[in-house]
């Protein structure tokens, strides 16, 4: 891989806001973007237009916030879009093809990028930020490979959300032919109205009915309200019952217009009956804009919690419902979202603190809604139910896709594994190479015999080193760093005697002697603090498969965050892994402001780190499921120390 500067592959065109007098909401023009307002997962819904523009983003160009909260968040162009100020429009130099390759660059360089910005409380990106950004790029025909590689994983999600987008409009519109035009079937199969089926005038509703039909108010249809929770972040004295807690900002998601990034949190036991349950409703009651009004709704079904490892409430912001005939879900849904629509939603709200708020009890109570006959309801969930049943396989296929193509990016853009030649997205079978391209058999399940133990742990060392050798970042107390936190997700003990160091947790006599063991084995040969491989460096990958297999994806995972991190962020990582593992072991309470404590009192080094860096390195253990389980020994300061 060679090392580059941004500018080297990609042109960029920085935004530039036209004249208010020539932007409208009208469609005159082209449409305008002004910055995240208007992303969604991947494509920008516009809202204004302007008919005079200065600068533009082309067909499959990167969207790129360069402002504010915000600043690198990205979307792509569905079509040509006049750019604002708080956007920067990003795309190969030459090729547009490979367009794909640099937002990969930028996704794995952008902590680097936002970190190289300063002078306000949110960064702001310049042209010559984006253009002096160092990246190290594959050769052309692996670039090729890796741009097509996540564009046709992109397609497939795309293809996905079309398809859901048409059963979606399939249940709307029969909705519509059935309970707003009364054109439901008849018992001869033909529509009501239209074959002359008898309507009855409702003075209430003023207009006609179907015979037989009558109104109601939502608050007829429901049996329970579930109020929402917070919790805890971490496990907390009473509060132990993790959860995923969704809010107003995860209601799209859960719809299919984005991922669900609901945080996980810790209730109180007693709280547990408020975990939602199939076809229940969630509710957002506080939040809207002025074009968007609260009350988004969404419908959890059975194929919905498929999306979730735990159980799932609502957050403060929202209420839950439940409904006394669930056969009545999809009609409860379908007259919610008609009504939400045609902006009547947004005569229920009120305001506290500048904050919009639902007013749910009064429009679910005064609010009349037809109530159609049972038996046609029946019919229609009987429709709608396999519907929607495709609709989540989708969405689930998406999120894990999507969960795959974050796992694989780090590794792909720092050169780890390649794109085989066989991979097929149609097929859901993506098939990625690891180097060196070797085939193994199956693996036994990991289990070393004592007197291999020490071995092994050399055979860790040596792939932690084949991968992160050409690691800019990768000193001697990065290696440690990783040494320790991968024995500890492999869990087994390959006699491990770990000490506190100032620099994190530190096995003396392992780190010692390892460089000896590597020139023995011809393995590696360490000059000036880089390590160049010897003849038979090619084994360790098959002793590594032989003794490791099993965790082989685990540990590919972890190697490749890592590979991410400067040294100092593994050190903080290792240091708060280490703290919060001795918790575990001694059984002692574990909060935030504990592990804290317990990070700076290790060594007087850990002064230079602040608190925010720490709970940064809190919440990279959280965010990729590597919290602790306290595995090992407790680590204790060496004797003397």
């Amino acid at each position: 891989m060679n090392k580059i500067l941004l500018k080297d592959i990609a042109q960029i065109t920085m935004g530039q806001s036209p004249d208010s007098k020539f932007v409208s909401f009208e469609k005159i023009g082209l449409p305008l973007l002004n910055g995240p307002a208007e992303f969604t997962e991947r494509y920008p819904v516009p809202l204004q237009y302007s008919s005079q523009f200065k600068r533009v983003a082309n067909l499959n160009d990167i969207l790129f916030c360069v402002r504010g909260s915000t600043t690198g968040r990205m979307n792509i162009a569905d079509q040509k879009y006049a750019i604002g100020r708080g956007l920067a429009s990003i795309s190969h130099r030459v090729n547009p093809s490979l367009t794909p390759y640099i937002k990969a660059l930028i996704d794995v360089n952008l902590k680097k990028l936002l970190g190289g910005t300063s002078g306000s409380v949110f960064p702001n990106i310049t042209k010559d930020n984006l253009l002096e950004l160092e990246c190290y790029v594959h050769k052309d025909n692996d670039q090729e490979k890796i741009a097509s590689f996540l564009y046709k994983l992109d397609r497939k999600m795309e293809l996905n959300n079309k398809i859901n987008s048409e059963l979606e409009q399939m249940a709307k519109t029969l909705y519509n032919y059935w309970f707003v035009q009364f054109d439901f079937p008849n018992e001869k199969g033909q529509p009501y109205r239209s074959s002359g089926g008898k309507m009855i005038y409702d003075k209430v509703l003023k207009r006609e009915l179907p015979e037989g039909w009558d109104f109601s108010v939502f608050s007829d249809w429901i049996k329970d309200i579930k109020a929402g929770d917070w919790g805890k972040e971490t496990k907390e004295g009473n509060y132990t019952e993790r959860v995923y807690c969704v809010r107003g900002a995860d209601i799209n998601g859960l719809n299919g217009k984005g991922e669900v990034k609901a945080p996980q949190r810790f209730i109180l036991k007693n709280n547990l009956t408020k975990v939602l349950k199939p076809n229940d409703f969630i509710i957002e009651i506080s939040g809207g804009s002025p074009i968007q009004s609260t009350g988004r709704i969404a419908l959890l079904t059975n194929k919905t919690f498929g999306r979730f490892d735990t159980g799932v409430i609502c957050s403060n912001f929202c209420k839950a419902i439940s409904l006394k005939n669930e056969k009545y879900i999809f009609n409860f849904l379908q007259e919610w979202r008609r009504l939400y629509d045609a902006g009547v939603l947004f005569g229920y709200e009120g305001k506290t603190s500048g904050i919009k708020n639902f007013l749910f009890d009064s429009f679910v109570d005064s609010y009349n809604v037809i109530l159609p006959r049972t038996e046609i309801v029946e019919q229609y969930y009987d429709i709608v139910e396999q519907l929607e049943k495709k609709r989540q396989i989708n969405l689930q296929q998406n999120q894990e896709l999507a969960q795959l193509r974050d796992w694989l990016l780090p590794m792909l853009m720092n050169g780890q594994i390649k794109v085989g030649d066989n991979y097929n997205i149609d097929n859901s079978e993506i098939l990625v190479a690891a180097e060196p391209d070797i085939c193994y058999g199956s693996i036994e399940p990991l289990d070393i015999p004592s007197n291999r133990k020490g071995f092994a742990r050399q055979v860790l060392a040596g792939k932690v080193v084949s991968v992160f050798k050409d690691d800019p970042n990768f000193s001697n107390i990065k290696f440690q760093k990783v040494q320790f936190l991968a024995e500890n997700l492999i869990g087994i003990d390959l006699n491990q005697n770990y000490y506190y160091q100032a620099a994190g947790p530190y096995d003396n006599a392992f780190m010692k002697s390892i460089y000896n063991h590597f020139k023995t084995q011809k393995w590696f040969d360490s000059q000036n603090q880089r390590f160049v491989p010897l003849t038979k460096a090619e084994k360790i990958e098959e002793y590594y498969q032989g003794y490791f297999g099993t965790m082989q994806d685990s540990l590919d995972k972890l190697f490749g965050l890592l590979y991410q991190t400067t040294e100092a962020e593994a050190e903080i990582i290792a240091t708060i892994y280490a703290v919060w593992n001795n918790r575990i072991i001694e059984d002692t309470s574990i909060s935030d402001g504990e592990l804290i404590e317990d990070f700076y009192k290790w060594s007087d080094r850990k002064q230079q780190y602040t608190i925010e860096q720490i709970m940064i390195g809190l919440k990279w253990l959280r965010d990729n499921n590597l919290e602790p389980k306290g595995f090992g020994k407790l680590i204790k300061k060496a004797k003397g120390k």
